[in-house]
């Protein structure tokens, strides 16, 4: 199962020893009373490609066996270049002659998403399913 959770604060990239981590507070979208210190793996990381990216502020869909981070996939930022910058560059179709709409910005909660998780009524973070 995954929840929404909003990154309250980075703490370090890279752990106590270096590696692949990063390190960081997170608050659950759907009850702010749920804050949780935790240590994700940047494999975990599906569509953040550089983990120095990730930055308070932003929403992750977050996966968990247990304590650990199975998933953490990137919903929403405040900024769009904050959203342009952690996505990294997007492969495009090469055949499509139609725009092709990428991100937008959610007009209830003003955050940046990327198209797939906006709705007519909002987006995924302000109006989930």
């Amino acid at each position: 199962m995954s929840e929404l959770f909003e990154v309250s604060e980075v703490h370090n990239y890279g752990g106590f020893f270096g590696g692949d981590t990063v390190t960081l507070d997170v608050m659950a979208i759907a009850d702010h009373n749920d804050w949780r210190p935790l240590v994700i793996d940047a494999k975990a990381l599906e569509n953040i490609p550089e983990r120095h990216n990730l930055l308070a502020g932003m929403v992750l869909t977050l996966e968990f066996s247990g304590e650990r981070v199975d998933r953490a996939v990137l919903v929403a930022t405040r900024e769009y270049e904050e959203l342009r910058t952690a996505l990294g560059l997007t492969q495009l179709p090469t055949t499509s002659t139609e725009p092709i709409k990428l991100s937008g910005c959610c007009e209830q909660c003003q955050r940046w998403l990327p198209a797939q998780h906006l709705t007519k009524q909002g987006c995924v973070v302000c109006t989930p399913a």
